[in-house]
């Protein structure tokens, strides 16, 4: 009589390596979402954090201070010029190649405004919709002017 061996068959190892793979393979697409998602939070966190330090900044300074967008980002200055009529530069938002952050100035009396979102000293701003794309995904934020603080009007990863 032959001792029989406790082991596992060759078919009962290549099971449970195709169902490993298989759960592999489902998690991958959402792990890939998640990380797309954070990007995307990042990119407004970045962006809100700017517009936070700009409100903050006329509050303090009781000066007026203009997010302009320009082909470097977005530079926040002073309403105040200098000698050579330029203004003062405070801090720059750097906005990588693949990404966009647009201004839509609702409230705007000419059809075609300039590209700038104004901070005044009593701790009210201009009220504007901000939209952002880039590699992550897209998003659409509204700012109000009284608080400078921003709602979700849309998001989607892509």
């Amino acid at each position: 009589m032959t001792a029989r061996r406790a082991a596992f068959t060759l078919l009962e190892i290549c099971l449970v390596l195709m169902i490993g793979m298989i759960l592999l393979l489902l998690a991958i697409p959402s792990v890939a979402g998640m990380l797309a998602d954070q990007r995307l939070h990042e990119s407004y966190a970045r962006f809100e954090k700017f517009a936070g330090e700009a409100h903050l900044h006329s509050l303090r300074d009781q000066k007026q201070i203009i997010l302009v967008w320009d082909k470097h980002g977005i530079a926040m200055c002073t309403a105040t010029r200098d000698l050579h009529g330029e203004p003062e530069v405070l801090d720059r938002l750097e906005v990588p190649e693949k990404e966009v952050f647009e201004l839509s100035r609702p409230a705007a009396l000419s059809p075609k405004p300039v590209a700038e979102w104004v901070f005044w000293p009593n701790g009210t701003c201009e009220p504007v919709i901000i939209s952002y794309k880039g590699p992550a995904g897209l998003w659409q934020v509204k700012f109000d002017a009284l608080t400078a603080h921003g709602t979700f009007l849309k998001s989607e990863v892509l």
